[in-house]
């Protein structure tokens, strides 16, 4: 007989799927066995129409693809990444996590409640704190940012703003980002080896924000529970 940490979950985990940025947007976050986004406004942030959304340019030019790469060099190895959701000026939601290659291990904070997520391709686990892990899809945990945010439909660099070394205007497809509709645009900013990565846009006379921070970390491995 299994046992609880290996119990395979289908139901009353959110898929997420996507850069957990933008997929919190989208889909919020519930615990273990309820339905339905805790935050409603951050529920339909991002879909449909957003101010956010543009046609993406035709290329990325070699010169700003490199320096975009160069951006993401010392964070491929292990980063560590927190974000933050608001809608009209309030913290709905709150994320932190690191990644080592493929694997991640995020926390995800939201009306009172906390639900963690370790994720070891191919297998995933979750479990609202301190519960017990339980042994979900692997669609159903969040992805490491890095994944989806290093591959840009178009790029462009911009002029950073004080305090920063530079900065890009990003456009994403946004079923890359556990989205529908129109290709999102995204502000990114470097200051050293940290990468900020924020959207906004205003659905439903509700005004969404979504901050992303990248950093490296400490490439120490991440084990499945028990390991």
């Amino acid at each position: 007989m299994p046992t609880t940490q290996q119990t395979m979950v289908t139901r009353g985990w959110r898929r997420f799927g996507g850069a957990i940025l933008f997929v919190l947007l989208a889909a919020g976050c519930s615990s273990p066995g309820a339905s339905g986004s805790p935050a409603g406004a951050a529920s339909s942030a991002g879909r449909g129409s957003a101010a956010g959304s543009v046609a993406p340019a035709a290329s990325i030019s070699a010169a700003v693809e490199t320096r975009f790469a160069a951006a993401l060099a010392p964070l491929r190895k292990a980063s560590a990444y927190e974000t933050t959701v608001e809608v009209d000026g309030t913290a709905v939601i709150s994320a932190t996590g690191r990644s080592v290659g493929h694997a991640s291990r995020s926390t995800v904070k939201t009306a009172g409640r906390s639900i963690e997520y370790i994720e070891v391709p191919p297998k995933a686990w979750a479990r609202s704190a301190p519960g017990a892990w339980v042994l979900v899809a692997a669609a159903q945990a969040p992805v490491a940012p890095l994944d989806a945010l290093a591959r840009p439909l178009s790029l462009e660099a911009v002029d950073p703003a004080a305090g920063t070394d530079s900065a890009f205007r990003a456009t994403y497809p946004a079923k890359a980002l556990g989205l529908d509709g129109d290709p999102l645009v995204v502000t990114v900013t470097v200051k050293g080896d940290t990468m900020t990565f924020r959207y906004e846009a205003t659905t439903g006379g509700h005004k969404t924000s979504s901050t992303t921070t990248i950093k490296p970390a400490p490439a120490d491995p991440i084990k499945g529970p028990g390991s």
